[in-house]
């Protein structure tokens, strides 16, 4: 998977590192192509996404959770303090995710922290929503159908 080093900040980008790292389990990213058929065949989608992305369009799955990695704050978006403990009482340590978000970035720190908590079968969706709405696969817009 190839992200530029700009979309970090430096601290960040050592944060990152030691975090890969220092975790037993590896990261496996499945492109959207691959987490489409997982999907379909019972995975639980994770999207780390915010609400409020969440709300405008998100895949369309049967089993799918939202549990933000990061929170809007006055000073910025923060990493949720809560965001283990809130997807462990949504989805159990032997669950298969797919862990999602807008272009790859959240979901792959998610997918750290969950797989050196415990998780058991957890993926990294490689290019998240933006690559899932590229190739026209299904999506839910639950505000555009409020509105009308």
């Amino acid at each position: 998977m190839a992200v530029s080093l700009a979309l970090f900040p430096r601290w960040s980008l050592f944060l990152f590192l030691f975090v890969l790292c220092s975790s037993e389990a590896k990261v496996v990213t499945v492109d959207v192509h691959a987490a489409k058929g997982l999907i379909q065949t019972g995975s639980i989608y994770l999207d780390v996404r915010t609400v409020e992305e969440f709300l405008k369009g998100h895949v369309d799955a049967v089993n799918i959770v939202n549990v933000p990695y990061m929170l809007n704050t006055p000073k910025g978006k923060k990493k949720n303090p809560d965001f283990l403990k809130e997807v462990s009482s949504a989805c159990n340590r032997e669950d298969h995710l797919i862990v999602g978000c807008q272009s790859g970035v959240r979901s792959l720190y998610a997918t750290t922290d969950l797989l050196s908590h415990g998780f058991k079968n957890v993926v990294d969706m490689g290019g998240g929503y933006v690559d899932w709405v590229k190739n026209k696969f299904p999506v839910n817009i639950p505000l555009a159908k409020e509105e009308l």
